[in-house]
């Protein structure tokens, strides 16, 4: 055996005389593996090998190093299978395809995992291609961004059959494409390029779901909800209104939930100018889809999907949590704000849908509700939504709540609003946000109130206190300090120093209180100081010197104990306490007893 000693090949020999069984071989060889014995693993496929067919044992292998990246050993390990009689079976190119395709895919592993794959179609393979290695051949082209290799995979899909293309072959492709226009666009900088990718992009999309909705009427296909919310981010990175808007057809179309706002184009819909689109100024309006007055075609038309009796002729895709934050992005994207607040009152419902919400969804409602300035109901919703559906708020949550605030900086009850969000941080008992906070004391300086600032500063004194002691003992959540988080709460403390000043040069405080605030501005201000001088490297004391200069101090205590003993055993006034804490011995003290 090569690179084995001999005995480990006694044990191996040992151990198989109780291994006559390939799947028994198998599960021994799995759980070798899992104590990360690859040595002993191979050894144990290798001479079985001789006496039985052990396909499963070479599977666990290769699958075991493609999970530790080692896509030279794997494939190495697949080609010594073949030579020793192991012919790999369908699930054999299943785990190579498949392991190929995590990221990060590189050049020559995209090279290999096509050689792979097109070796099946070879008339001597004695494995022939299905859509399972099809759509694993294709994921492995999305993760390395190749459309022409997956362009040519996909053309040799046959329309029925075995190795027909399927809801997850379909999915991937959209992915594929979305994905690969956002990341070409992100090294453009002519905005007419990125504009044409995306369009190119959402034109093939939009192809497909035609091929989709045929094959899905005539009960080729399965359409399910990640197929749907594929179709539907690929049309949310379009630039035109008519693709975000296509968007909710799409969920009509597939989903039968009903539009809440008239089509795009639509005489209904010119007439609703209290539903108004906005589109990106440097973006040209397609004015055939805005002018005309009529319904528009679309791939994603209702109609297409009914029977003569005008009822679906297809099974009808449940709604969940991706869909409804598809929806949300959607109204985001159209700046169809109350059409929002509609569908989250439509799908949460109990009496229609009664969608539960994840967080995921709550903050994207929260950034509309940003949008609107709806700081009250935000408040509500962090206040009382979340804990009714049984999650707890994120420092994300917050972030986003004091922001809707800093928005909304004209009502009137808007430092109410902030301040039960800081209530809130304090009932959940999380870890201070420095950007939250800051967010929270500029919306007091906007104010231009004394009686407010002088409130919110002091409300932020034991968040500060906190925050100091994380930078003084690293106690962040993370287990250490990061450097962009100390950052963040210098800014804050600096904030609160500016807004100090204000108090006392605008005169916002009353005179008899300018000495206690210049106290505190003082104390913060040499607090940032040390930490700045700390972070760049000066007056940094080093180890041994800090504890020279502790054991000094700590004799130097003792020794005022004693003295202060002695003193009230001269007056008469010493007590012996059991509570009192007997002074430790102290040797070589600068004084007589």
């Amino acid at each position: 055996m090569p690179n084995m000693n001999l005995a480990l090949e006694k044990k191996i020999r040992r151990e198989l005389q109780y291994l006559p069984d390939p799947l028994k071989l198998a599960d021994h060889v799995r759980g070798v593996l899992k104590k990360g014995d690859v040595e002993k693993a191979l050894g144990l496929a290798r001479i079985a090998s001789k006496d039985m067919e052990c396909i499963v044992s070479w599977n666990h292998i290769i699958g075991h190093l493609l999970s530790e990246k080692q896509i030279t050993a794997a494939l190495k390990i697949y080609n010594e299978m073949k030579k020793r009689a192991q012919f790999p079976d369908s699930h054999t190119y299943v785990i190579l395809l498949r392991g190929l395709s995590e990221p990060p895919v590189a050049a020559d592993t995209l090279g290999k995992a096509l050689a792979i794959y097109h070796s099946l179609g070879a008339e001597n393979s004695r494995v022939k291609p299905t859509t399972i290695h099809t759509n694993a051949a294709l994921r492995v082209c999305a993760r390395a961004n190749d459309m022409d290799s997956l362009w040519g995979i996909a053309s040799k899909i046959p329309e029925k059959g075995p190795g027909a293309a399927d809801t997850y072959t379909y999915t991937t492709i959209l992915n594929a494409i979305r994905e690969h226009a956002l990341l070409e666009g992100g090294t453009r900088t002519d905005d007419s390029e990125i504009a044409a990718l995306r369009a190119t992009a959402v034109q093939q999309g939009r192809r497909i779901w035609g091929d989709i909705v045929g094959r899905w009427r005539s009960g080729d296909i399965a359409v399910n909800e990640e197929m749907v919310c594929a179709m539907g981010r690929l049309l949310l990175i379009g630039l035109q209104p008519r693709d975000w808007d296509d968007v909710l057809s799409l969920i009509e179309q597939t989903m039968g939930i009903p539009r809440l706002v008239p089509k795009l184009g639509s005489k209904m819909r010119m007439a609703a100018l209290n539903l108004p689109v906005r589109m990106p100024a440097d973006v040209k309006k397609d004015r055939k889809d805005v002018a005309e007055g009529e319904e528009p075609e679309s791939e994603f038309d209702q109609s297409l999907l009914l029977d003569s009796r005008g009822r679906p002729s297809v099974t009808l895709v449940k709604p969940g949590n991706n869909s409804f934050s598809l929806l949300l992005e959607a109204c985001k994207s159209a700046h169809a704000f109350r059409t929002s607040y509609e569908y989250w009152d439509l799908l949460t419902d109990k009496s229609t849908y009664a969608l539960k919400p994840d967080m995921d969804n709550i903050h994207t409602f929260m950034r509309i509700l940003r949008q609107t300035r709806a700081s009250g109901r935000t408040v509500d919703l962090v206040k009382e939504t979340i804990p009714a559906y049984g999650w707890n708020p994120q420092r994300k949550t917050f972030r986003i709540a004091m922001s809707a605030c800093s928005r909304d900086r004209n009502n009137p009850n808007v430092m109410y609003h902030a301040h039960q969000l800081l209530e809130l941080i304090e009932q959940h008992q999380m870890e201070p946000d420095p950007m939250t906070l800051t967010q929270y004391l500029e919306l007091a300086l906007s104010t231009q109130d004394g009686e407010v600032i002088s409130e919110v500063i002091d409300n932020l004194q034991n968040p500060v206190m906190k925050l100091r002691s994380m930078i003084s003992f690293g106690t962040f959540s993370s287990g250490k300090t990061k450097a962009s988080t100390i950052q963040d709460i210098m800014a804050l403390m600096k904030t609160i120093m500016g807004a100090i000043d204000q108090l006392i040069k605008k005169q916002l405080i009353p005179q008899d209180h300018v000495q206690g605030w210049t106290q505190r501005r003082a104390t913060m201000n040499a607090f940032v100081t040390r930490l700045t001088d700390r972070l760049g490297g000066k007056n940094i004391i080093p180890k041994e010197k800090l504890i020279e200069l502790r054991k000094d101090s700590r004799q130097l205590r003792h020794l005022r104990q004693h003295l202060v003993k002695r003193q009230k055993k001269r007056d008469g006034t010493w007590v012996k306490d059991k509570k009192d804490l007997k002074p430790r011995p102290l040797k070589d003290l600068p004084f007589e007893e």
